[in-house]
């Protein structure tokens, strides 16, 4: 097999990059993805390899003050999806823990602000600081023997009438907020803070108290405030996070900054008879991290492309031994193009899921739809970008190893986005719930799998029909189980079940959001992407369309024939799709791109 080398623009027609960019582009946010490469290479630019830890958590901070400078102030960003994801991909991808801090500050810290201040006079001496970075933002949710089980939260918040401020405490060390970055000396750091209300008077023995979000001032750059208790966890994944445990011990918090949420009537919240039970208020805090779900995965995918076009171009200028001793590209290797090119296919159509959501976001889509739009991109973004930037360390060899070639620092963005608010199992089970409570009317019948097997023709209307079936067909068990009621191993295989008609619901919406997304007319290269995808989806669970009918030996026989075969078509053109990403090689400054430097 001959691959050509030659540079993208000599050989790309337009109709090719024009489908293509139209995949990868959100499409409003096109003036930051021309400004954000060049910004982001003079303040970024230089070498970070054999840097200290401390040293890179202080180059981490420098460029995520120097991008926030030169753009619009955070308080606007966050009301801009499209604005929000392209400033956080392309810092992602120039400096990995700058996105990282920067995704805590922006989407975690200031959008909850914006989102639930009772008045926007109450927050905006501390918003100022967070606008102009003169001190960054964190989220402080998590405790240390709760994890992700945020109703198990005991930080306690204390009204106190005298001084008309509440009074933060942690209990004990095990209930210290673990995971915040707020161990690095020097910088003034601004949290908000969950914590457990004190119960009003009269209330019943179990009644814990409702959980809400207060405004915290945590350190100036001379050290934490009195009552504020840092100890520094070490380095994690994403080597210059600055991640802390972070215990109370009687910080007072000014009424003003308790972020009780806007009333309809424009009262504000009376903390002496706080909302009855805990959960209405606890969700409406937490619905303002749902862009969170866009926001993590279209990071870490824009790391998995970066992987992707380091690890291709290197793969194009790579030689090993061929046929005959001769020597040929490495991406002209069966097991090596394969790999690639199935990454190349599942990138794309996380891609324009992601794209998708962002525009549907934009929008205003309303709930439960919304939920259901976040799950599903949460899980398959994340999971897809995990599994790709793997996949990429993999294929690169040893030079993939080295930090200087940026792949192995890209893993950690991806880790912390499967992770992240509930790892990608708990949201998993979550989506397949709601799938089942109510099905998408676009799916049909539940007990109509369909379509029966049809020979060796795949084309994108039986490639979506089959994927759609999976979901029926995994629901439907779900809830034949669920029916039963029968004992505890039953309920745990239904619930199983569910996670993986959530996998396939996601995977069928990429399917989707990938077709949707290849203008008409658009190169039939884009087009063979597509089908590449669908058939690599399909395969992965042969298994399971065997045993209910909706594939044939001759039938699943074509298609793997038919995948070997995209393999090689998209091998031919694979320096285009890696170049439609848009970063150019300079950019990237990973040695091993030039196939000679380490």
């Amino acid at each position: 097999m001959s691959i050509s080398v030659e540079p993208a623009s000599s050989r790309c027609g337009g109709a090719l990059a024009d489908a293509l960019r139209a995949i990868v582009l959100s499409g409003e946010s096109a003036d930051l993805d021309g400004e954000l490469p060049g910004l982001l290479s003079r303040i970024a630019g230089g070498s970070r390899t054999g840097l200290a830890p401390e040293a890179a958590t202080a180059r981490s901070y420098a460029v995520m003050r120097a991008l926030c400078a030169a753009t619009d102030p955070p308080s606007v960003i966050v009301r801009d999806v499209h604005r929000l994801c392209a400033l956080h991909d392309w810092a992602a991808v120039a400096e990995p823990t700058a996105g990282a801090l920067m995704s805590v500050h922006y989407n975690l810290c200031v959008a909850s602000i914006v989102g639930l201040s009772q008045r926007p006079e109450y927050t905006r001496d501390l918003l100022a600081e967070l606008d102009g970075m003169r001190s960054v933002g964190l989220l402080m949710a998590t405790e240390g023997t709760t994890g992700n089980d945020l109703t198990s939260i005991r930080t306690r918040a204390r009204y106190d009438e005298a001084t008309d401020s509440f009074v933060l405490t942690s209990p004990d060390a095990a209930a210290y907020k673990v995971m915040s970055t707020s161990a690095y000396p020097g910088v003034a750091k601004i949290a908000v803070v969950l914590a457990r209300l004190d119960p009003p008077a009269g209330a019943g023995a179990r009644d814990r108290g409702p959980l809400h979000a207060f405004l915290v001032r945590i350190a100036t750059q001379d050290g934490p405030v009195p009552g504020v208790c840092v100890t520094p966890l070490s380095r994690g994944l994403a080597g210059g996070m600055d991640y802390a445990r972070t215990g109370f011990h009687g910080v007072a918090v000014p009424r003003r900054h308790w972020l009780a949420g806007p009333r309809p009537d424009g009262a504000d919240a009376d903390p002496r008879r706080p909302d009855p039970g805990s959960l209405g208020r606890f969700w409406l805090t937490l619905d303002c991290l749902k862009l969170g779900r866009i926001l993590l995965p279209s990071m870490a995918l824009a790391t998995a492309r970066a992987s992707l076009a380091i690890t291709v171009r290197y793969s194009l200028r790579r030689m090993t031994r061929g046929a005959a001793w001769a020597a040929v590209p490495a991406l002209s290797q069966r097991n090596h193009r394969a790999a690639l090119m199935t990454c190349l296919s599942r990138v794309y159509a996380a891609t324009a899921l992601v794209n998708d959501a962002k525009d549907r976001w934009a929008a205003g889509i309303a709930e439960p739809e919304r939920t259901l739009m976040v799950n599903s991109v949460k899980v398959h973004a994340s999971y897809t970008a995990l599994s790709v930037i793997d996949e990429c360390r993999e294929r690169a060899g040893a030079r993939g190893m080295l930090l200087g070639n940026r792949i192995a620092e890209y893993l950690g963005i991806a880790h912390g986005a499967v992770t992240a608010e509930g790892d990608n199992q708990v949201i998993a089970l979550a989506l397949g719930r709601l799938l089942a409570a109510r099905p998408p009317a676009h799916l049909g019948r539940l007990d109509a799998l369909g379509p029966a097997p049809s020979g060796g023709a795949f084309d994108a209307a039986r490639l979506k029909s089959l994927l759609e079936a999976r979901v029926r067909g995994l629901l439907g068990e779900a809830a034949r189980v669920h029916r039963a009621g029968g004992r505890a191993p039953e309920r745990e295989t239904a619930a199983e079940t569910l996670r993986d008609a959530a996998l396939a619901y996601a995977d069928a919406e990429a399917f989707r959001s990938l077709g949707d997304r290849i203008p008409a007319g658009g190169a039939d290269a884009a087009r063979c992407v597509l089908e590449h995808y669908g058939l690599g989806a399909v395969l992965r669970h042969a298994d399971w369309y065997l045993a209910h009918g909706l594939l044939d030996p001759q039938s699943w026989n074509a298609a793997r024939e038919r995948l070997e075969h995209g393999h090689r078509e998209l091998a031919e053109i694979a320096q285009e799709l890696v170049d439609a990403f848009g970063y150019a090689p300079e950019f990237l400054g990973a040695p091993m791109q030039d196939g000679i430097g380490i």
